[in-house]
């Protein structure tokens, strides 16, 4: 009798097993999301939180840290918000993956220029920045938990779409030898 409590009678749901790793990566995947944009909303940001995968900010902030963006509800705020020295994220054109660098000149314009503090040279793409490429300003850092997010950029997701094909062709393997099995048995 008692041994049958164990096994799950009366749970609602079974979290044991393959079924229930699936179950809590799905959890995982789900409330990373809803964070993100609950933050977003909170923080006025497109981009809230960014993890750091260069070292040009040395010794601010290291490669793996998560970075916590402050933006601003209209873009047209950033003048007034955004003073020399605040580090900023924006995105560069030709770009894929955000810049996180200081606030070195606010222009006559109103555009400003940025530089890495481990760089000893601006980027041409650093001397003209609009407001409206800023996703925000830098208002906390958290150590080492972006290595997670790098980890799965970098290794995991380029190894999977590099080998999609393998993978769902030895998948459908396994499954049809299994369903072989299991018809014989």
């Amino acid at each position: 009798m008692r041994g049958d409590a164990r096994k799950g009678k009366g749970r609602l749901l079974d979290m044991s097993g393959t079924k229930g790793t699936l179950i809590y990566i799905f959890l995982g995947v789900f409330f990373a999301f809803a964070i993100n944009v609950v933050l977003g909303q909170a923080l006025s940001s497109d981009m809230p939180v960014v993890a750091v995968e260069s070292n040009s900010m040395v010794p601010t902030f290291c490669q793996g840290d998560i970075l916590i963006i402050q933006g601003a509800r209209n873009t047209s705020d950033y003048n007034s918000m955004l003073r020399v020295g605040d580090v900023i994220v924006f995105s560069a054109q030709g770009r894929d993956v955000p810049i996180v660098h200081r606030i070195t000149t606010i222009n006559p314009d109103g555009s400003f220029q940025t530089q890495g503090d481990a760089n000893t040279v601006q980027h041409l793409f650093e001397k003209h920045i609009d407001p409206q490429q800023i996703h925000g300003k830098v208002v906390m850092i958290v150590p080492y938990l972006g290595w997670v997010k790098i980890g799965v950029t970098e290794y995991v997701l380029p190894f999977v779409a590099k080998n999609i094909v393998m993978v769902i062709v030895a998948s459908a393997t396994v499954i049809f030898l299994y369903l072989m099995v299991k018809e014989y048995r």
